[in-house]
């Protein structure tokens, strides 16, 4: 388990104030089927829909799948994707396996239709503290609706799930919730739920003669139980009784010792499914769940990209330059690994200007394969031309690759491509012809 630190530094207890900031939320609500007239609401980054009870938005209908679409708010709109049902959705008629969805397009989910609507009347949610809460960062809407979610989750005792993707951040939001809370000045402590074996839960958790355990020495303060998803099955019924009874056994045996900490946990799994799969307690998490909190995803806010990368920059020590050419590749990737991977990007880039003078041109080009010499750098030819001869360059390299690609992988139908990109067809059309790209030729060309 990575070593924690025993207390959180976090910043004295701010008054708060009247600031708040206007979200508009969003409605799924059923218009035809056995379920008319059922809805779901949200504020946040997602819902899910299906029949299982784990869904925001459960339906009685039998032609649903248990789990069968999510949808999804992004920074270019709210995103449908199909999650691996039976009768896949339709999408205005059109089958879609993942499509953008605008207000007031109807989705047809085997005998049930939705219809998706925005909100009239937008939400005054409280956004203190301006673009960051804690260590977490972004002036985004989704990222302001977060840290008021968190803000709120800070002033109570409640056991708190945070769901999120891989590198999104949950550990820093549980730090920001723990630095926030009454028991900010109480230790933090981490554990990490991947790999654990049963003996070793006994020590870490429990503890053994003369060496405490996390409960003891979390006391007053905040245990963060990470990655609770990976927790092996014959090990979750010995954590369930800690949180019902709110004792741990003692570490010399004969008895046991009152938990005095906040329990906080975080998954990047989907735990209703892996209670489906016989893999997680039904009655541990909803335990754990008696609220939860969904970070979202960094293509979900990509307008914090400028942001992140500085703040992220100068907390290494190491901040590149930040071209606009730089960010405008940065918000064509979907950045799959999260703000994490960004981090990793940035340091890598900080110090490849550090060391030998490139950039962020130099660093996103093609990386060679191992054993190869790169050559020219992209930076090197670059440099020969003018500024806006080299921005041209490098845009229009990508759109061609990026294109080519992307057609490439949808079979050279123009409709997959659509729903790929996240592009119209019109768009679509356009960007090809721009870049000399015809169909004919890259099936050709694909043939050879």
């Amino acid at each position: 388990m990575p070593a924690s630190p025993d207390v959180t530094l976090s910043l004295p207890a701010v008054p708060y104030q009247d600031a708040q900031l206007s979200v508009h939320g969003w409605l799924l609500e059923v218009t035809s089927g056995p379920d008319r007239g059922r809805s779901a609401r949200t504020l946040g980054a997602l819902l899910r829909v299906g029949t299982d009870p784990g869904n925001d938005l459960v339906l009685g209908d039998p032609t649903v799948s248990r789990r069968h679409v999510e949808v999804e708010r992004t920074a270019e709109g709210l995103l449908v994707r199909d999650v691996g049902s039976r009768n896949g959705c339709l999408l205005e008629g059109r089958r879609v396996v993942q499509s953008f969805m605008a207000p007031g397009e109807t989705l047809a989910l085997g005998n049930t239709r939705l219809v998706l609507r925005r909100e009239g009347q937008p939400t005054l949610v409280e956004a203190l503290g301006g673009e960051r809460f804690g260590e977490l960062v972004g002036g985004s809407e989704p990222m302001r609706v977060l840290f008021a979610d968190l803000r709120r989750r800070s002033r109570d005792e409640g056991y708190v799930l945070l769901e999120g993707e891989t590198g999104t951040g949950k550990e820093l939001a549980a730090r920001a919730i723990h630095g926030h809370s009454a028991r900010r000045n109480g230790p933090f402590r981490v554990v990490d739920c991947t790999g654990l074996s049963e003996a070793n839960l006994e020590a870490v958790l429990f503890g053994r003669p003369g060496q405490p355990g996390v409960f003891e020495l979390a006391s007053g303060g905040t245990v963060l139980l990470d990655e609770v998803g990976e927790l092996r099955a014959e090990l979750q019924p010995r954590l369930l009784r800690v949180l019902e009874t709110r004792e741990a056994p003692h570490p010399e045996g004969g008895g046991h010792l009152p938990v005095d900490a906040r329990i906080l946990a975080s998954t990047a799994k989907n735990l209703e499914e892996e209670i489906r799969q016989g893999r997680f307690r039904a009655d541990l998490y909803f335990r754990l769940a008696q609220a939860r909190v969904r970070l979202p995803a960094l293509r979900t806010h990509k307008q914090d990209l400028g942001l992140l990368a500085r703040h992220l920059g100068e907390k290494v020590g190491r901040a590149p330059s930040l071209f606009p050419q730089a960010l405008s590749l940065f918000e064509q990737y979907d950045w799959p690994g999260n703000v994490r991977e960004l981090r990793n990007v940035v340091e890598r880039a900080g110090l490849a200007e550090e060391t030998d003078g490139t950039g962020w041109l130099d660093f996103l080009g093609a990386a060679p394969a191992r054993g190869e010499s790169r050559g020219k750098s992209l930076g090197a030819v670059l440099s020969g031309l003018r500024y806006h001869e080299a921005q041209d360059r490098v845009l229009a390299d990508f759109e061609r690759v990026y294109l080519a690609e992307v057609m490439k992988a949808s079979g050279y139908d123009i409709q997959v491509a659509e729903e790929k990109t996240g592009l119209s067809m019109q768009s679509l059309y356009r960007l090809l012809k721009k870049n000399g790209l015809r169909l004919k030729d890259l099936k050709n060309a694909d043939g050879l």
